[in-house]
């Protein structure tokens, strides 16, 4: 009984011993961790001092739910970000000490930190919802540094109880620098009301805004007798023998369903502008005020009638009166820059308002082109029925949805593609640069 008790007060005096190792002494110079505010949190720099027995860092602080935050740093960086914060605070208290190799910590000593809002919280600052074609549209910008998530709904009905619910549109990561997110919707309501909430890293809602009364512009394709083209410069290629010219712009032909009909390959039934076409305006006479919506440049599929002395050239009209132009080219003749402008008056050198674009470079290859299908032999509509049952191939410049009205628009095709036949590299077999459309379509806001 003596022995047991002997051995009991070693024991404790042992464990006195370890308690008294858990004290991990160390000096720590005043300026070995500074911290910084940045969005939802603060940026904090230490020092590790060089030759000690520090293996690590450790920083305690409570978060913006009252949650404990343990964050660690070693010699393996030397900064931590101290997150899970929204709006901005300032002397956020931090627990701050140093760890050895024994896992053992020194005494901590205090840092106070300041935070700025996070991107989550301060979304809203610079986030607008507006109207767009067939629905609404979300544009917000960000800070450098973004976390979170942002979910994008509207008032609609509820397909599985007929009855009025929030239903989603989209959730996606906050994007650094900011986007535009376009909606069109499927049900067909001329006013929404949508709703944008956000949540932080770890899914925890963080702010809520409902824009009211948002309204859908909805467009229609604005009938031909209601247009009249003005070619500036006079730079149409106006042929009966080959049927080309103006009026083939807006004869209801998207694809070049006459020209397949016809038989013969030299009846392009398109419009053909140059020389010099590119950098020159045309300009398309709505007749009245109108809100645009977009407008199509549609170009030729490829069918069997590009085919020219056993050769897969494009568009041959050797025999032609164009033939000369033509060159068997087509490829280099279709645009791949585009520049619209709306404007009140059909001077060319008046006030005209940059209203879209559409760019592509010339040298991409032919396969990636938006006219692949009008020119890559991987592409071929052979007969009438396959050209009928194919998409046509178009660029389409989608407008603003703003309630500007005008009655002109201007467009430019900036430049033409480059025909890569022939060599490794791609020739410029159109230096007088010619332009061909084939059909063009524009389209307004519906009244």
């Amino acid at each position: 009984m003596k022995f047991t008790l002997f051995l009991f007060i070693l024991l404790l005096a042992l464990f006195a011993c370890q308690d008294d190792d858990k004290v991990f002494d160390i000096e720590v110079p005043n300026d070995f961790v500074r911290a910084e505010a940045v969005p939802g949190g603060a940026m904090v720099y230490y020092n590790l001092p060089a030759k000690s027995d520090v293996f690590a860092i450790n920083f305690r602080y409570k978060d913006c739910r009252g949650n404990d935050v343990l964050k660690v740093g070693d010699y393996g960086s030397d900064s931590l970000l101290l997150d899970g914060f929204n709006e901005h605070q300032t002397g956020v208290p931090v627990f701050v000490s140093l760890v050895n190799r024994q896992n053992l910590e020194s005494d901590p000593f205090h840092l106070m930190i300041d935070t700025k809002d996070s991107a989550p919280y301060s979304f809203f600052d610079k986030a607008d919802v507006s109207s767009s074609w067939g629905g609404f549209q979300l544009i917000y910008d960000t800070p450098e540094q973004v976390s979170g998530m942002v979910h994008i709904f509207y008032l609609g009905t509820n397909p599985h109880t007929q009855q009025i619910d929030t239903i989603l549109m989209k959730s996606s990561p906050i994007v650094k620098g900011g986007d535009t997110l376009l909606f069109a919707l499927q049900q067909d309501r001329a006013v929404n009301t949508v709703v944008v909430r956000t949540e932080d890293h770890r899914g925890f809602r963080v702010k809520q805004q409902i824009w009211e009364d948002v309204e859908a512009y909805f467009s229609e394709k604005l009938d031909t007798s209601n247009l009249k083209f003005i070619d500036v410069h006079n730079l149409s290629v106006e042929n009966d023998e080959d049927k080309s010219g103006i009026k083939y712009l807006f004869d209801g032909d998207t694809k070049g369903e006459q020209r397949l009909k016809s038989g013969k390959g030299e009846l392009v039934h398109t419009f053909l502008a140059g020389p010099g076409a590119t950098g020159k305006p045309f300009i398309i006479d709505m007749k009245k005020e109108r809100v645009p919506a977009k407008i199509r440049f549609y170009n030729i599929l490829n069918n069997n009638m590009l085919r020219v002395k056993g050769l897969q050239y494009q568009t041959g009209l050797p025999q032609s009166p164009l033939g000369g132009i033509w060159l068997s080219h087509y490829e280099d003749k279709i645009p791949c820059e585009v520049t619209v402008y709306g404007g009140h008056s059909d001077d060319p050198k008046g006030e005209w308002t940059k209203i879209g674009s559409f760019s592509e470079d010339r040298t991409t290859s032919q396969n990636e082109r938006w006219a692949a299908r009008c020119t890559s032999v991987s592409y071929s509509y052979e007969t009438l029925t396959a050209l009928q049952e194919a998409d046509p191939a178009y660029i389409e410049i989608i407008f603003p949805a703003f309630p500007i009205t005008y009655r002109y628009i201007k467009f430019v095709v900036e430049e033409v593609f480059l025909q890569p036949y022939y060599n490794q590299n791609p020739v410029d077999y159109n230096p007088s640069k010619y332009v061909t459309i084939h059909e063009l379509e524009v389209y307004t806001k519906k009244d």
